[in-house]
């Protein structure tokens, strides 16, 4: 039964909804602050959807700059300003006729949001944007819109969701651009942090104590350009057999400096600087696919005082060489020092060698043919070749000794 308090109530009622009200609205254009004397202070026009009447020629439906709320303004020339775009459906909040305030996007059928794997996931996802058709009416009526070309994003893996703390919490942030979600933009396949791929991304990831992947160990933290080339660091060892490396590691302490390049659609190592857990630090000018290729490129290593990698002569304190030839230039812990100049791959033999010890001895060795000058601590020295020849004049201070032949005082000697 109608009464006078209820018509009442409806008449107030529907003076409310007149002047304040909430709508969905698309964006018809966007008016943001682009040179300092301007006074577009991120405005958006808007045309409404709950209309009587298809064709809005006198513009009854349009809302003029209307403001953006923003959430952080930083005070004067700074902030995080942001707009909505051409043809988002948008929340206005309206008061008094027509002034109205834009309180954020809404999500519709004609922009579908990216695929999860959890409502927990945090996926902040950008890219090159593409404008949708308009028609004269205002509308956006070409359903869905063009999707984002060249696609970044910041990607937060929560994890399976179980009740209790287990894996996850992976970080990813891409830089442009994301090869996966440029191919398939509702990023339906990007699971964990491993179904992000190396080849051509360029991407900051930083992997949790309890990491989903794989490929990785925990708190691993790498930087991957799209050239293939990374800078990592590993900050734990193996925890078990079911983690395996898709990268060259030696556990907790390790980081690689590593050059790379794209060819023939494949990234391809080329040369590296890695510190070892020890502290033992290597410069190789090529990456060997595995230990049996160890004869590519040239390497010099600094090795750490806890290191006790050693060669016959002691241990070595650092080395230079040429691993396709075998030459080398080596330091050892004591103060020796060994020389080899060498053209056998093997490095079995060679041309020749010098060792310069601490103690005084010291010699220089023909490889090839076994012959060698040798300096012995006391003063000796002894010469190996068969035979012996001496070139030119030899001036001799005190006597000679030599086989079973005579002695020759300096001042008679002339030969023998």
């Amino acid at each position: 039964m109608t009464t006078f308090k209820r018509e009442l109530l409806d008449q107030v009622s529907r003076l409310i909804r007149r002047h304040l009200r909430l709508e969905v609205c698309a964006v018809d254009e966007v008016h943001w602050h682009k040179t300092p004397d301007d006074r577009e202070f991120n405005y958006i026009t808007v045309v409404m959807r709950d209309r009587a009447k298809k064709v809005d020629t006198e513009g009854e439906y349009r809302r003029v700059r209307i403001p953006v709320l923003q959430n952080f303004l930083g005070g004067h020339c700074g902030g995080y300003n942001w707009n909505p775009r051409k043809g988002d459906l948008v929340y206005c909040f309206f008061y008094q006729e027509r002034k109205g305030v834009c309180l954020g996007n809404y999500w519709d059928w004609a922009a579908f949001p990216i695929c999860r794997p959890s409502p927990y996931d945090i996926a902040d996802k950008g890219g090159q944007w593409m404008e949708p058709y308009q028609d004269g009416c205002g509308d956006f009526p070409r359903q869905p819109y063009p999707e984002l070309k060249k696609p970044y994003c910041f990607r937060w893996f929560h994890g399976p969701v179980t009740g209790n703390t287990g894996p996850g919490r992976d970080w990813c942030w891409m830089f442009d651009y994301c090869q996966m979600g440029d191919g398939t933009p509702d990023c339906r396949n990007c699971q964990t942090i491993d179904s992000i791929c190396r080849l051509k991304n360029q991407y900051l990831k930083v992997y949790s104590q309890e990491t989903e992947s794989r490929k990785a160990y925990p708190y691993r933290a790498e930087f991957h350009a799209k050239c293939g080339s990374f800078w990592m660091f590993e900050s734990t060892d193996q925890p078990s057999e079911e983690y395996v490396s898709e990268v060259h590691t030696e556990g907790e302490g390790y980081w690689a400096l590593q050059g790379a390049k794209i060819e023939n659609n494949i990234e391809v190592l080329k040369g590296h600087l890695r510190h070892s857990p020890c502290g033992t630090i290597e410069g190789h000018s090529a990456t060997p696919c595995c230990a049996d290729e160890d004869n590519i490129g040239h390497r010099w290593k600094v090795y750490a005082p806890c290191d006790t990698t050693a060669d016959s002569h002691g241990l070595i304190a650092a080395e230079l060489i040429n691993l396709e030839k075998k030459a080398l230039v080596r330091i050892y812990k004591n103060g020796d020092i060994r020389i080899r100049a060498s053209v056998d791959i093997t490095g079995a033999t060679g041309k020749s060698e010098m060792f310069l010890g601490i103690d005084g001895h010291c010699w220089l060795w023909d490889l090839a043919d076994d012959t060698y000058i040798e300096f012995l601590p006391g003063g000796s020295c002894t010469i190996k070749a068969d035979p012996v020849t001496i070139n030119g004049d030899l001036i001799v201070t005190g006597s000679l000794t030599h086989g079973n032949g005579p002695c020759c005082n300096s001042d008679e000697f002339v030969g023998c």
